[in-house]
């Protein structure tokens, strides 16, 4: 054991080491229900000393001065802390000396820290003035319910308090409960949950069911799915009217810092690191390059910027405007109701396509995916202009201008 550990710590851990060690099998079916309540009752004070030690810690600036780096940055990175737990742990380092009463319950392990987190969580969703008052009754109904009913219980305590639903009280706590939360899974790949207020629902809803319509019989993806795609087009139409570039009409500019040759041939199952450290597939980068003004980026041997080329030649405003009045604003594959979304080279850029209208062809998202990803090509007949869809299988779909 470090000599920088405390006797106390050290007579935890040689305890915890002989509770680990101890295989004597139980038969009493009281000793088992016992021991296990006293656990529980060890590992929330255990919590509660955690609590105040990193309270401590950040107060003295310990880990910074120790470790160089935040505390949560060192309870993730260096202890491996889940990110949920983290923030627990902050929560109640932070917000409990505010509320003594669920501090000393907590503490007493009368309480566990996930109902500590939920006490806080609900009285601060609360007039100040109405915190301490109501504080001693959460304490109170924590003892003996689990920590999801503490939310519900402040609507009964408001009741008592003769506090209207319609109230400002009501409306402000409803508010307060907004929110959407974020996370990165794995290989880039992120979780979303939330709570909406019932205006922002209710617009979220229908933008989803807009703009995540099934695109026609081909269109086999789940509602989910198009659910998850159509918040992709929300955000991207979104980012393209605040603030992303937008040169001679193309919906994004990629800044190529490898061989152009490269990206549109030789990638193939690799996957490619964005700015902001997100990880897309190669197909998926070279899908977003096909409606994209491509600056070349000349790199020198320790990756420095040697030289910055101009913009690849690009439709034109004019090409993009005439091509979507020629197709009528619809998507180019048969019987689609999808919105248009890219304006797609029939002949891709990587095997000479020009940029001219009649190698372009208006697409929806899905169809864009459908012709780069999903195994489809499309071309345009000579002679009567239509557009020809080839799946995968063989299978053919024309679609007549």
């Amino acid at each position: 054991m470090s000599a920088q550990v405390s006797d106390v710590v050290t007579d935890l851990v040689a305890s915890v080491e002989k509770l680990r060690a101890d295989d004597r099998l139980v038969t009493s079916a009281d000793q088992l229900v016992d021991e296990t309540e006293v656990l529980f009752d060890v590992l929330t004070t255990v919590q509660a000393v955690l609590v105040r030690r990193l309270r401590d810690a950040w107060n003295a600036d310990a880990v910074e001065e120790v470790c160089g780096r935040t505390v949560k940055g060192w309870l993730r990175e260096e202890l491996r802390q889940p990110e949920v737990e983290v923030s627990r742990y902050l929560r109640c380092v932070h917000k409990l000396p505010g509320y003594p009463l669920v501090d000393a319950a907590f503490d007493a392990a009368e309480i566990t820290m996930a109902h500590a987190v939920a006490i806080i969580t609900a009285l601060e969703k609360l007039p100040p003035e109405l915190r301490a008052t109501l504080e001693a009754s959460l304490v109170e109904h924590a003892k003996v319910c689990p920590p999801e009913d503490i939310s519900g219980f402040v609507d009964e305590l408001l009741d008592a308090l003769g506090i209207d639903k319609l109230s400002d009280i009501r409306r402000e706590r409803r508010l307060a409960e907004r929110g959407v939360d974020l996370h990165t899974t794995w290989d880039g790949l992120r979780s979303i949950a939330g709570t909406l207020t019932p205006e922002v629902g209710d617009e979220l809803a229908k933008a989803l069911a807009l703009a995540g319509q099934p695109a026609g019989a081909e269109d086999l993806r789940t509602p989910r799915q198009r659910h998850h795609d159509a918040l992709g087009e929300i955000a991207k139409s979104y980012l393209a009217s605040h603030g992303t570039p937008s040169f001679t009409g193309a919906p994004r500019t990629a800044i190529i810092t490898i061989p152009l040759e490269t990206l549109e041939n030789s990638l193939r199952d690799g996957w490619i690191d964005l700015p902001d450290d997100a990880k897309i597939s190669a197909a998926t980068a070279r899908r977003l390059a096909c409606d994209a003004q491509i600056i070349p980026v000349v790199l020198g041997s320790a990756s420095e910027i040697l030289d910055i080329g101009q913009a690849n030649q690009e439709f034109t405003v004019a090409q993009r405007r005439a091509a979507y009045l020629r197709d009528s604003g619809r998507c180019a594959f048969p019987g689609c109701r999808g919105p248009v979304a890219e304006l797609h080279h029939l002949v891709f850029r990587r095997h000479g396509g020009p940029a001219a209208l009649d190698n372009a062809a208006w697409l929806c998202a899905f169809h864009h995916w459908l012709v780069h990803d999903g195994g489809w090509t499309l071309t345009r007949d000579p002679v009567d202009k239509s557009y020809l869809w080839t799946g995968p299988h063989g299978q053919h779909r024309r679609r007549h201008l």
